[in-house]
């Protein structure tokens, strides 16, 4: 049996014969590739950032009233909803935290009163720190048994960074170390301790307050009841063993039917919120518009290369058609030249946006990630990218007269 002669990588031939051509293809897709990579960076970063606080709840269930759509806002739900959650098979404890986005102003932190700023807004969180209610990333050691002092509070070290600082790592609202006194909302705090959040599109930065502290600054001047009465988010933890699904639904049944407080997963929780911002604010339409953009970018500039592609060798597919090859052998060649270049293109552009990340997480503090998630969507969509400019290049090849060939 006479042995059979290999097939010619004809898609692969066609691409890589001039390999500065082939370099300029694939720098063009890159381009699109960054386009988009950058953009769904950005977006997640703001949206990873505006649910920060709920994605470091140490909770297993979270309570909060139905008519608040994000955390921004102020609608809360009574303390008395969180005894009656302890009376639920499989809750072991459901701890109250407060927070506050209007009425928390900060003095700036220097002590040099020439060098201080005006005094900025900031996301105040009020808690029990024996209760452990939020996981703060980073935090100091021992800083929740100082958290117990009056008139103490925790600080971000991750705040807006100072435009113009004047000292390395200084926050919008000055310096941020232990021990520094400041004033919050008119009354005297001490700084005890640190950790990283990050800020988001709503707020500055963030100090944490016993409940206690955040009672008597921010709602004793403002309430005639129990100033604690009033609790902004519910942290339920449960047994070992129970089943979140379960306890869940008696939740429901024991103090959700009145529609003042809804019980969601912790998972829930975060995808409302992200959900909040993606439909409610500009970030979903700005950036989702910025992807959208660099897809169409990445078509516009896949379909040039292919139909210059195909220009170039016109002869050499009337030569094909001449000998006998069908129409649908050359389209599969178009095809197969377009997931190349989706390749070819990706592999580099993966990497400068892998650095455009680091780059713009250090310059903005936004934290950027590329994770696996997010490669595969922006691989997903430019090989789609790729394959749409193919399918709109098939049509020349198509057009092709085997009487070229003379």
């Amino acid at each position: 049996m006479a042995n059979r002669v290999p097939a010619v990588p004809l898609a692969w031939k066609n691409l890589t014969h001039d390999r500065v051509r082939f370099a300029l293809f694939s720098s063009g897709i890159a381009f699109a590739v960054v386009l988009m990579a950058v953009q769904l960076g950005i977006m997640h970063a703001m949206l990873d950032s505006n649910t920060v606080v709920f994605s470091h709840l140490n909770a297993d269930l979270v309570l909060i009233n139905p008519a608040r759509p994000s955390l921004l806002f102020r609608q809360t739900f009574s303390r008395a909803r969180l005894d009656q959650a302890l009376g639920v098979p499989g809750v072991a404890s459901a701890q109250a935290i407060y927070v506050d986005h209007d009425l928390g102003h900060l003095r700036n932190t220097n002590a040099d009163p020439k060098l201080r700023g005006k005094s900025r807004r900031l996301r105040v969180i009020g808690l029990d720190p024996g209760g452990r209610a939020i996981d703060l990333p980073n935090l100091d050691p021992g800083s929740w048994e100082k958290l117990r002092t009056p008139n103490t509070a925790l600080y971000d070290r991750k705040s807006r960074p100072a435009e113009q600082p004047h000292t390395p790592g200084e926050t919008a609202f000055g310096p941020f170390t232990p021990g520094i006194k400041t004033e919050l909302s008119g009354r005297e705090i001490t700084l005890v301790g640190g950790f990283d959040l990050g800020f988001d599109f709503g707020t500055d930065g963030t100090i944490v307050l016993n409940e206690n502290t955040f009672a008597r600054i921010l709602r004793e001047p403002y309430t005639t009841g129990d100033p604690l009465d009033d609790v902004d988010l519910g942290v339920v933890r449960l047994k070992p063993g129970a089943d979140v699904r379960e306890v869940q639904k008696q939740l429901r049944q024991a103090i959700g039917r009145d529609g003042d407080v809804a019980v969601l997963t912790k998972e829930q929780a975060v995808s409302r919120e992200r959900n909040f911002w993606w439909t409610s604010t500009p970030i979903g339409f700005a950036f989702g518009a910025g992807v959208v953009l660099g897809f169409v970018v990445g078509i516009v500039i896949c379909y040039q290369i292919l139909s210059s592609d195909v220009a170039d060798h016109v002869s050499e597919y009337a030569t094909l058609k001449a000998i006998g090859y069908p129409n649908r052998y050359l389209s599969i060649v178009v095809l197969q030249e377009s997931f190349i270049l989706a390749l070819a293109g990706f592999i580099p552009g993966a990497a400068v946006s892998y650095g455009a990340y680091a780059y713009l997480t250090a310059i903005s503090s936004m934290p950027l990630a590329l994770t696996p998630s997010r490669a595969g969507l922006v691989l997903a969509l430019t090989v789609v990218m790729c394959m749409a400019s193919g399918l709109l290049a098939i049509r020349k090849v198509k057009k092709v007269d085997p009487a070229e060939v003379f």
